[in-house]
C-alpha cells in the first residue's frame, strides 16, 4: 500500500545506502538496491530489515533522528582538535541534516518503542529502573557461503534511547553470531542495560519517570515535574 518509491525515500532520508560523513575513510555507506530493482516481494521484505544492510552508525544516527522528534543530526567523533599549546585548530558542534519525519509521527514512534521496554514487551531486559528506555531488538539472520539467509549464524541487537521524554544518550549493542540464544532481547538488552546505567550515573541525569509517559519526577526532591 505504501509502495517501493516511498519506502526507498524514507530509508534514504533517514540515511540508509550512504556515508553519514564522519571522518573516518573506512566508513561503508551499506547496501540499499534502488527500488528500481526490487522484486515484487522486496518492498515488504526490506520494511522489515531483510534485502538492506546498514552499519552500526547508520543505525544509530537514524535512531536518534526518533529521538530528536524527527530530525536528522550529522554524527562526529571528535568534538576539537588542539594544538601542543592548546590552541583550537578544528572543532565540531551538532549540525542538522534534515527533518525525515514529522514531531507527531516522531513522538508516535518513540510511545511504540517505549512500550518494548514494558511488561509484555520484548525489550523487557533492557528496562532501566526509574527511567523509560525507548527500544528495539533485533534478530538477524546471515547470509551463509550459498547466498541464503541462514538458520544457524545470527546478528543480535538492541538499540534504544533514554530518557524517553528528553532523550540524552543513544545505545547501540551488536552481538555477532551468539552462541546458544540468539535472541537480541536476551543477548544484546541486558548488555544495554548495564551500559545505559552507567551512563546515566556517569552523566548524572536526575530525571526518572513514572508509570504515565510524559510525567516526570526529580529523584533529587521527589516531586513531580512537568515536561515541555
Amino acid at each position: 500500500m505504501v509502495g517501493p518509491e516511498h519506502i526507498y525515500k524514507t530509508f534514504r532520508n533517514f540515511g540508509f545506502g550512504e556515508k553519514t560523513g564522519i571522518d573516518c575513510p573506512g566508513e561503508t555507506s551499506g547496501s540499499l538496491s534502488h527500488y528500481n530493482r526490487w522484486s515484487k516481494i522486496d518492498a515488504g521484505a526490506i520494511s522489515f530489515g531483510q534485502g538492506v544492510a546498514v552499519s552500526a552508525l547508520q543505525l544509530i544516527t537514524a535512531a536518534s533522528a526518533i529521538a530528536n522528534d524527527g530530525v536528522l543530526m550529522a554524527p562526529y567523533i571528535v568534538q576539537a582538535i588542539t594544538d601542543q599549546n592548546g590552541r583550537l585548530i578544528k572543532s565540531s558542534s551538532p549540525c542538522m541534516v534534515r527533518r525525515v519525519v514529522s514531531l507527531e509521527t516522531a513522538r508516535t514512534v518513540k510511545k511504540i518503542m517505549a512500550s518494548v521496554t514494558t511488561e509484555g514487551g520484548t525489550g523487557v531486559n533492557a528496562a532501566l529502573e526509574g527511567y523509560t528506555v525507548c527500544g528495539k531488538t533485533g534478530t538477524a539472520q546471515k547470509i551463509d557461503e550459498k547466498g541464503t539467509y541462514s538458520n544457524e549464524k545470527y546478528t543480535a541487537s538492541f538499540l534504544g534511547f533514554i530518557p524517553a521524554e528528553d532523550p540524552e544518550i543513544a545505545v547501540l549493542v551488536v552481538i555477532d553470531e551468539p552462541q546458544g540464544k540468539h535472541y537480541g532481547s536476551i543477548v544484546a538488552a541486558p548488555a544495554f542495560k548495564r551500559i545505559a546505567h552507567e551512563t546515566v550515573n556517569y552523566m548524572n541525569i536526575p530525571l526518572t519517570v513514572d508509570n504515565s509517559f510524559g510525567r516526570l519526577v526529580d529523584i533529587r526532591t521527589g516531586r513531580n515535574g512537568a515536561k515541555g
